[in-house]
Order: structure tokens, then sequence, then C-alpha cells
């Protein structure tokens, strides 16, 4: 029979809100079905925790570096959130990107992956060395830099840098460590 009054539809309400306070065992069985619906809630949304983020053993195969299916996220390297609006990247930081981007792109024949990692490590997050590794230096692009580093976002800690190459425009995401400014990641711009 359906409720046609707001004497009975309010008494509905309190019952449903009620029913886990009549007992302790209603209380428990409230607290368990509301946490299986707060863990299904974030296994379902995109980066929850039903993503696995265990540490595995460096893999023989090479990575594409722009291939986004072949990379995998630096954890622990993530730049805090930056503001669109904020001021020019200091001059150390675009020093930093830029011989960053020309090491990266400095593949003679022969050079061995284990080389081209150690000209990239001054300038690198120490995080950002084991992705490096994955990497086949054959499938850096033959390019060099075309330009000098652009600043699309800056903050405090951290600054976000377009370095366009003479085949694509590489971002690099760098963060200010007691060391100086170090690269702590990259991807092909747009």
């Amino acid at each position: 029979m359906p409720i046609r009054t707001h004497r009975g539809r309010a008494a509905v309400y309190r019952t449903l809100w009620g029913w886990p306070l009549r007992s302790p065992w209603h209380l428990v069985a409230a607290l368990v079905v509301l946490a299986a619906v707060g863990v299904g809630i974030a296994t379902a949304l995109p980066g929850g925790s039903g993503s696995s983020t265990t540490a595995t053993a460096p893999s023989t195969e090479r990575a594409n570096p722009f291939d986004p299916a072949s990379r995998s996220s630096v954890p622990g390297a993530a730049a805090p959130s930056l503001n669109q609006f904020a001021r020019e990247a200091t001059p150390e930081a675009l020093s930093v990107a830029d011989g960053w981007a020309r090491a990266y792109l400095t593949t003679p024949e022969g050079m061995t992956s284990e080389q081209w990692v150690e000209q990239l490590r001054p300038h690198s997050l120490t995080e950002l060395v084991p992705e490096l590794r994955t990497v086949d230096p054959a499938n850096v692009p033959d390019a060099r830099v075309a330009g000098p580093p652009r600043t699309v976002s800056a903050s405090e800690d951290a600054v976000e840098v377009d370095v366009p190459t003479s085949a694509l425009v590489l971002r690099l995401s760098l963060v200010s460590t007691p060391a100086g400014w170090r690269v702590s990641g990259y991807e092909r711009a747009g």
C-alpha cells in the first residue's frame, strides 16, 4: 500500500534510519555493509586501490617511451598539483629541463642502455631512474632540441616544461629537491 501522508513517510524514514541503533548486532551489520560499499566505490574509481601498486622486479622487456600503454608511473614522483596561472619557471629549472632533453635525445650508434641512463641520471630524480632503465635507446626518436624550454605551469616546488624538438614536444615534470631541480617524469606533449 503506498505511503500517502507525510506522517506515514516520516515513520518509514525513522524506521530505516533507526534500525542500526536497535541493537549492537544491527550496528555491526550496518557498519560492515557501509565499509563494503565504500571499498566497492573506491575500487571502481579510476586510480582506486583496485589497481595494482605492488613493486615488481624490472623486466628485460624494453618499453617504447612514447607509448602510454608501455610506460608505468613512477611511485612517489608525482608533482604536486600545479596552478596553471602561476609564475614562470626559474632559470635553473629551465636549464635542467634543457640539459635533460638534450641528454635524452643523445643516442649515438652503439650506446648501451646503461650509458644512456647514466647521462640522464644527473638531471633525473632517483625514482625516475628505474623507469628509464626500461627504455631502449633505439626507441628514442632521432631528433634534436629545436628551441628553448617553455613553462607550462609552475609553483614553488614543481614545474611543468615543454621542450620542443625536431620530432615532437617533450613535456617534463620537474621538482625542487635539496640538490636542485630534477626531472620527475616525462611524456609526449599534446
